[in-house]
């Protein structure tokens, strides 16, 4: 299987605030996003990236004890460790899943391929060969040939929001290939560190309005702003955003701006 690499830099900010019900509420620069929900905690950590470089991984998840199609939480796995690697008992990792390449909505340039993050399993015994362990945390079933990858960290609990400088992308995949896109979906942009992307930047997103014939030609027509979002994983080239609120569907291909004069 294909290695990857997987730049996780998974925190999650936004000009709106998780409240103590669940909910998202309006928050400014400077405040501080409220991330404690389990629920906001294991949607971040599952959506996972867009990468495009290779990164070595620790093994692959080879068996169980039983055959089975989809392996959850409790379960144990079998991890055949890449060459060089050793673990111990006690040990944590991260799994991920190889997914499909993304191509650009606009460009149609590649840009990478879409890693998910099925749980976390933590080694039962052995060193090294073919080692057995349990999945300690599952977003969604993992399967056989999944990756097992260094330990990906938490999205904080508390992180202060911020508008940055002005940056212009576009949305262009989402982890499960979303259509309609919502509020408390993760969407994947084409823009990253390179860009000044920092995590807890605010975007707004928007649409071109439909236009009849009679307005061809027409300049500066101002777009349609359709929700909020928040950068929650920063990557080189690409990032995330948890879209924080949404006033009418969400599509592939829309903008994205940040920063003041939006």
């Amino acid at each position: 299987m294909k290695k990857m690499t997987f730049i996780a830099g998974l925190v999650i900010l936004s000009g709106l605030l998780v409240c103590p019900a669940g909910s998202i509420c309006q928050a400014q620069t400077n405040q501080m996003m409220d991330l404690s929900n389990y629920k906001i905690q294991d949607l971040v950590r599952s959506s996972g990236m867009i990468t495009s470089k290779p990164l070595p991984t620790i093994g692959t998840i080879v068996g169980s004890p039983e055959a089975r199609d989809n392996i959850g939480e409790r379960d144990v796995v079998y991890v055949k460790l890449a060459p060089g690697n050793q673990v111990k008992p006690g040990d944590r990792f991260t799994i991920a899943r190889w997914g499909r390449e993304i191509s650009h909505p606009i460009t149609g340039k590649k840009l990478g391929n879409v890693v998910r993050v099925p749980g976390v399993l933590v080694i039962l015994e052995g060193q090294s060969g073919i080692v057995p362990a349990r999945l300690e945390k599952s977003f969604f079933p993992t399967m056989y040939g999944d990756l097992v990858i260094p330990p990906v960290p938490f999205p904080p609990k508390n992180l202060p929001t911020r508008f940055g400088e002005r940056i212009n992308g576009t949305i262009v995949a989402s982890p499960e290939q979303e259509e309609n896109i919502s509020e408390r979906v993760v969407v994947f942009i084409d823009r990253g560190t390179q860009d000044g992307v920092v995590m807890g930047d605010i975007f707004y997103i928007y649409q071109e309005p439909y236009l009849t014939k009679e307005a061809d030609g027409s300049k500066n027509v101002p777009l349609f702003r359709v929700g909020e979002g928040i950068a929650v994983s920063v990557n080189t080239e690409t990032s995330s955003l948890l879209v924080t609120k949404s006033f009418k569907a969400i599509y592939i291909g829309d903008t994205i701006i940040s920063g003041k004069g939006r």
